[in-house]
């Protein structure tokens, strides 16, 4: 995911409503040094933080997720999901863990490699349901 392309579309939105980062980070309930690490791309967001962000900017979701080499929108899904995970309280963190592990080595696979996992999960979703 390109994190820097992320950056720039939170900071040229705060500033379309001129805003400080101060004032921001505030209003969707980080810190100033978490947003300024936002807007440099040395920080991954959340999807939770991102729909803040969207409600206060006046943009949709979708400005800040489209079209950022293709990746983002599946990686902010990624991180949404590990921040889910990690924060879930139950006895199975060994599996979640290798949850996390699992989805973070399929987001970094190629786009071909991708889609050949998808059929191949639908594959086994399939076989599953036949009873196999």
């Amino acid at each position: 995911m390109n994190l820097k392309e992320l950056g720039f579309k939170i900071q040229m939105a705060r500033e379309e409503q001129n805003m400080s980062q101060d004032e921001l980070a505030h209003a969707i309930g980080c810190s100033q040094s978490a947003l300024s690490n936002y807007e440099k791309g040395k920080r991954h967001i959340y999807l939770e933080q991102l729909e803040k962000l969207s409600a206060v900017l006046n943009k949709p979701l979708d400005y800040f997720v489209d079209n950022i080499n293709g990746e983002t929108q599946k990686a902010v899904q990624v991180n949404d999901i590990q921040h889910t995970i990690e924060n879930k309280k139950d006895d199975n963190q060994e599996h979640n863990k290798r949850f996390i592990k699992l989805m973070n080595d399929i987001y970094e696979l190629s786009d071909e490699n991708f889609n050949a996992l998808n059929v191949y999960v639908q594959f086994l979703k399939w076989k599953q349901n036949r009873g196999e």
